[in-house]
């Protein structure tokens, strides 16, 4: 009986207030609500929030930030226009020198947690960071679709979702990744390629992959399809 009480502690849907420990593994804010812990995707260590539960199991519960009551000092505005709605980064709302901080002390709670070596004994040195942390990425894969009015998109699934967020310029992608892929969705929409469509399972394309060399500055293309050969457009 007690374990059932106490797996039940919480309940989907309700809202409750959260003091956020620490970041897990994944970015996400990690909290205790009566000795449950409590994983909030966007709250920051330091952090007073308001959270509803959305996922409630016997030994952990994840939740959404309903209210901000204590910012942290380190929260600063992402950059990219569609970091709230797209899946591909997790910190964008963290000030870079304290995301540097704090994967340095995931690793030492990984130590504490997976490892019986004594930790206040190891030489775990600051994470070493990037003069410039964004276009680094030599490749980009997106996912395609249409948009409602019909023209092809690129872009990546919002979290947890299938939902397609259209990106034109992803700021952690290096820009000739950016500008090729913008120029072979044109060529898709050009020659009518058909794209896929989850719901339907039809259509040809179902993703552009790009990789661009550092050294050479050459770009490579693929195509991920349905088939091996598309059909020709209609006239």
């Amino acid at each position: 009986m007690k374990k059932k009480q106490q797996g039940a502690l919480l309940q989907k849907g309700q809202q409750f207030p959260l003091t956020i420990k620490r970041l897990g593994i994944n970015g996400e804010g990690v909290g205790y609500f009566k000795k449950q812990v409590v994983f909030v995707p966007g709250a920051l260590p330091g952090e007073e929030v308001v959270v509803e539960a959305t996922n409630v199991q016997a030994k952990y519960a994840e939740g959404t930030v309903r209210k901000v009551r204590k910012r942290s000092e380190h929260r600063v505005k992402p950059p990219c226009p569609v970091y709230e709605q797209c899946g591909g980064c997790q910190l964008q709302h963290l000030a870079y020198e304290q995301q540097l901080n704090e994967k340095r002390d995931i690793v030492i709670q990984s130590m504490e947690r997976h490892t019986k070596l004594s930790v206040e004994k190891l030489d775990i040195r600051p994470t070493i960071g990037m003069e410039d942390p964004w276009h680094y990425r030599n490749k980009k894969s997106v996912q395609v679709g249409r948009s409602h009015s019909g023209d092809i998109i690129a872009g990546l699934y919002g979290l947890n979702s299938h939902k397609l967020v259209p990106i034109k310029e992803c700021i952690v992608q290096h820009p000739k990744t950016n500008k090729t892929t913008g120029v072979v969705r044109k060529i898709l929409e050009k020659f009518g390629v058909s794209v896929y469509n989850e719901r339907t399972r039809k259509g040809d394309v179902r993703s552009i992959v790009v990789r661009v060399g550092f050294e050479t500055g050459e770009v490579q293309v693929v195509l991920v399809t349905s088939k091996p050969e598309f059909q020709k457009k209609k006239k």
